[in-house]
């Protein structure tokens, strides 16, 4: 199977909000289904709901965009530009979806911003700076890192002058805002200078534990303990941004959590001093979590998008679990509760989720009131023309998510009687609709029993997560026979 660009544009949105720690955990989830899908293929076992996923095209997908971020390329060759926004490469995101939170960065705001520095008088300094270092990393010269040094230095000068102007002068402000496309790209400047005055310390956090790092050692969390408490002493704003910054340095961002109990467990009289700050970080990662929660409760109210519907709650379990594990490792019920609370939310957006989902499989089911010479009851198969390839394909997205509903309602703490019923009315009504087109194939001449025929291929294929292969494998001998009789 491949991903219509229809289905790409809509993957868009939710691939882009994930940092690149997050879209590789998804990536590494998608290649593992896939490797079961085909041990079971060779075992000759079934996989109801993941057999129809086209991982190789998601993953495909998926690696194209992690590509474009640098994630999984070796090394490219540093430029001035590269060089200047890598330290800050852990906030990055794809775009801002609506009100920008701390240390959360748009990559699309990333070129405005570098323009404007090179072209700005304000930032002149740094785009001569800028021309250095690139002059010498082009020649392969000595004194890249003081040449870098003095870019960081200029760029903070700079900036920290186009922002102080902006925010006495709502005219500059608005010249500002012009300059960079948008008002989320002002705001990531203003960030992104804030960030400057910490630069030396998120460098040395880069250093310390490697991108996508799958887990810390003991090591690690003294060491930073000893970054943050120095990052601290100089700003209690770096320290933060420290802390935050582990939620896109960690392969799986819930584990910075651990470096939250770490802290606030010390003995350390300046730890007890910096207790604000360090709270910051549990607090932004349990905003992630209702974040992503409101957002499923928010997609109830739109037209279901099940393949993207199904990736969210999914990656919300993950994150939920993950927050769980570390608050019950240190006993911290209040933590736990907020966590249930968030379930309770993604839950309930389960379940109509389902109910959408079993809406857009009967779409691909079309049925007319039969005429007295019909062979069927009251309802038969509607044959007048071929089901559009974007409703089979949408009933096949959400054929695949009620099959996997009952596992994600079980991870969700959720009542999972619900979504088995729809599961079992799902399996009915697609076993009624395939039976009634065999007699349909059988009955009909033509152009009518050409299109039933495809509109029975579609409906099996829908049909593969949620009925039984070797249901799937009688109907289809069935239709066989019933397409052979004159």
């Amino acid at each position: 199977m491949t991903i219509s660009p229809r289905k790409r544009e809509r993957l868009a949105a939710f691939l882009g909000s994930l940092t690149t720690a997050a879209a590789l955990k998804l990536f590494a989830s998608l290649e593992a289904e896939r490797a079961a899908v085909h041990l079971g293929a060779s075992s000759g076992a079934n996989s109801p709901g993941v057999n129809a996923l086209p991982h190789g095209a998601l993953i495909s997908d998926l690696r194209d965009r992690l590509v474009q971020r640098g994630a999984i390329f070796p090394p490219r060759k540093p430029d001035a530009r590269r060089m200047f926004f890598e330290p800050f490469e852990d906030f990055f995101i794809g775009a801002h979806t609506g009100v920008k939170r701390k240390a959360q960065i748009a990559r699309s705001s990333l070129i405005p911003i570098w323009r404007l520095m090179m072209a700005d008088q304000t930032t002149g300094d740094a785009a001569q700076a800028a021309a250095k270092l690139d002059d010498a990393l082009l020649e392969s010269a000595d004194g890249v890192d003081v040449l870098e040094r003095a870019l960081f230095i200029a760029a903070e000068a700079g900036l920290g002058r186009l922002c102080a102007r902006a925010e006495e002068d709502h005219a500059a402000r608005d010249l500002l805002i012009t300059a960079l496309g948008s008002e989320e790209a002002y705001n990531d400047l203003i960030e992104i200078h804030q960030l400057l005055q910490g630069v030396e310390f998120l460098k040395q956090l880069q250093r310390m534990i490697p991108s996508a790092a799958p887990a810390l050692t003991e090591e690690q969390y003294y060491d930073l303990r000893t970054l943050f408490l120095s990052a601290h002493n100089q700003s209690r704003g770096i320290g933060v941004y420290i802390l935050l910054a582990l939620k896109g340095r960690l392969e799986k961002p819930w584990r910075a959590l651990g470096v939250y109990y770490h802290l606030a467990q010390g003995a350390d009289d300046r730890l007890r001093a910096a207790k604000t700050e360090v709270t910051t970080l549990p607090e932004s990662l349990f905003e992630d979590l209702e974040v992503l929660a409101r957002g499923l409760e928010n997609d109830c109210a739109k037209a279901l998008d099940a393949e993207t519907a199904g990736m969210r709650v999914s990656f919300f379990a993950d994150y939920a679990d993950g927050l769980a594990r570390q608050s019950a490792r240190a006993g911290d019920n209040v933590y736990l509760n907020r966590i249930e609370a968030c379930k309770d939310v993604a839950g309930e957006a389960l379940d109509r989720f389902a109910e959408q989902a079993l809406a857009g499989l009967r779409a691909a089911m079309p049925v007319r009131h039969a005429g007295g010479s019909s062979r069927l009851t009251s309802l038969r198969p509607d044959l007048s023309r071929p089901v559009a390839a974007t409703v089979v394909e949408d009933a096949a997205d959400a054929a695949q998510l009620i099959a996997k509903a009952q596992d994600l309602a079980e991870r969700l703490s959720a009542d999972q009687s619900f979504t088995a019923s729809i599961a079992d009315d799902a399996a009915a009504q697609l076993h009624s609709f395939a039976t009634d087109l065999v007699a349909e194939v059988r009955a009909a001449e033509g152009v009518e029993r050409k299109i039933a025929q495809r509109t029975l291929d579609s409906v099996l294929m829908v049909a593969a997560p949620l009925l039984n292969s070797d249901e799937i494998v009688q109907i289809r001998d069935r239709a066989a026979a019933a397409f052979m009789t004159i």
